[in-house]
């Protein structure tokens, strides 16, 4: 516990320190002590968000692939031939006179 305390109050001297150096080191020493619970809140949301919705997706992912499925077996298959110049060849007007 000691420990502790002796950590925050030597942190404590330091803010101190630099705010009385002058405004741009107050400003440097804020945003380097925010980083890091900026990104533990970024991180917890991110989390948060990625959990909710992959347990909303999952029920509903499944009916639409079996309608899909049902939509495919009842619908003609329209695949575009395998030789695609004989077909354009046949297209196109020929100049012979």
């Amino acid at each position: 516990m000691d420990h502790v305390s002796t950590f925050f109050k030597s942190l404590w001297k330091l803010v101190e320190s630099k705010h009385t150096e002058g405004v741009y080191n107050t400003i440097c020493l804020a945003v380097l002590l925010a980083l890091p619970t900026v990104v533990l809140i970024l991180s917890i949301v991110i989390c948060c968000h990625c959990c909710c919705s992959r347990k909303k997706k999952t029920g509903s992912a499944d009916i639409k692939t079996e309608k899909k499925k049902k939509k495919k077996n009842t619908e003609e298959d329209l695949w575009i031939s395998a030789n695609p110049k004989a077909m354009m060849l046949e297209k196109i007007p020929s100049f012979s006179a």
